[in-house]
């Protein structure tokens, strides 16, 4: 790495402008990830990238602070370093915005930018370093930075729904959207206006560079989900992060929740929702493909007057998807031991649809048969509902729940004493237990003291 990271020694703070600078430090080994990036979180693949790069470290007390907005001045000196634009020191220079003085921790950086025309300022002549950077000035930095050609977009082209042919950054926005640089906001939206927090900024550097590596395909959007193994019925798939795994007695659920619309159940399907459940049928009666199918599509006609049938490949195996309606999908997989496993899809209607079903083609994509294993998570669930009311087990039933939260207690209860509500979100449930009996005296699907 150039000369510039040397650079990299301490966290600087720039109380001028109350902003910190994350900067190498020896307190932080280099093989020591971020505590407040887990491994299979969304930023964790971009931040461990460039901290590799030693472009990143962390502040004082071991952390990355992802979720902090970036300013202009912290935004511009990461871009330069990840896109390995070398930065000489510099001892003296002329006054290159007149909010920018050579005292200024980020003066040389403005200034190799200003130069190498990455940055022009604002029409007032200000570069506002401490001013919260926002998504389309970041894109428009990086592309000049990496030097990016973008085309002209065709006029009358509509890039997002916030976002047409006529702004100054449509040419950029384009280019980021559909190399998948960058996804629409949970409603559908660019929202280009909004801050670029740290984990934001280097995960758009980190696309933009696995994309230039690969010629200019479009990145892979589900490159770094995390891979989640459902051996109860016989499949793993990549998982997105904005997704929800709820278990179920005989079913898997995945779900993107509408935040938007505080969408409270996958049951039902909001604008900006999708849902995916996993149903695995074991064939008992052993019946062939050809007949397996012909079954299915009987009944398909039989209840809805019009379906469009498509063979296609899950995981290698094959399969067959049946199109309900505009918002509705059901796949049937011919897995390996006679089973099928049944994936239904619903999604919401939204500017956000075209990424919802971007998302589900990809789970599709990364849907795989594996070994089949009993008495798991549906046997739980099973296992705990024949001991309700059962006096004596309560707690060890309990102890088959690895995620318990205690989200309510009664302390006067029914008589007996203390009544505590458990919840459960991997398997979306909630217990009502007897402390003095010990006791489980009921078990609800969601989280609810409402028994």
């Amino acid at each position: 790495m150039k000369n510039f990271v040397k650079l990299l020694g301490i966290l600087f703070v720039c109380s001028q402008f109350g902003i910190h600078v994350a900067i190498a430090q020896d307190a932080i080994p280099e093989s020591t990830p971020f505590p407040d990036v887990e491994e299979g979180s969304r930023f964790y693949a971009p931040v461990e990238y460039f901290r590799a790069k030693n472009v990143i470290s962390g502040y004082p007390d071991g952390t990355f602070r992802p979720n902090q907005e970036a300013n202009r001045a912290e935004a511009l000196k990461i871009i330069l370093l990840a896109s390995e634009i070398e930065v000489p020191e510099l001892t003296g220079g002329l006054k290159i915005f007149p909010d920018v003085s050579l005292e200024d921790w980020f003066y040389n950086y403005v200034s190799k930018a200003k130069d190498t025309h990455i940055i022009d300022g604002y029409e007032d002549g200000t570069f506002k370093p401490a001013q919260v950077q926002n998504l389309a000035e970041t894109l428009k930095i990086v592309f000049q930075a990496n030097n990016i050609s973008v085309e002209q977009v065709p006029p009358g082209t509509l890039i997002f729904p916030d976002v047409s042919d006529a702004v100054w950054f449509a040419n950029f926005a384009a280019y980021a959207k559909e190399k998948n640089i960058i996804e629409p906001d949970n409603d559908g939206k660019m929202n280009a206006g909004n801050g670029i927090t740290r984990g934001e900024l280097l995960e758009l550097m980190y696309r933009m560079d696995i994309v230039n590596q690969n010629n200019g395909q479009p990145f892979d959007i589900s490159q770094d989900w995390p891979i989640e193994d459902f051996p109860e019925y016989a499949f793993q798939t990549k998982v997105p992060f904005t997704w929800q795994i709820i278990r179920n007695e005989d079913e898997i659920v995945l779900w993107r929740k509408d935040e938007i619309n505080n969408q409270s159940s996958y049951e039902m399907s909001f604008p900006y929702s999708a849902s995916m459940t996993f149903h695995l049928d074991k064939n008992d009666s052993g019946l062939s493909i050809a007949t397996y199918q012909q079954k299915i599509e009987n009944a398909y006609t039989a209840m809805f007057e019009t379906y469009q049938k498509n063979d296609l490949t899950v995981g290698g195996d094959q399969a067959i998807n049946l199109n309900v309606s505009a918002d509705h999908d059901d796949f049937f997989v011919f897995v390996p031991n006679n089973y099928v496993l049944h994936i239904y899809t619903s999604y919401g209607k939204s500017d956000l649809t075209p990424q919802l079903l971007k998302e589900i083609e990809k789970i599709l994509a990364n849907t795989k048969y594996i070994a089949l294993q009993e008495n798991s998570s549906g046997d739980i669930l099973s296992d705990v509902r024949s001991q309700i009311l059962v006096e004596g087990v309560g707690q060890t039933n309990l102890d088959k729940f690895p995620d318990l939260i205690n989200i309510e207690t009664d302390t006067i209860g029914v008589g007996t004493g203390a009544i505590d509500y458990f919840y459960s979100e991997q398997y979306n449930v909630t217990l009502k237990y007897e402390r003095a009996s010990d006791t489980i005296l009921d078990m609800q699907d969601g989280q609810t003291s409402a028994f």
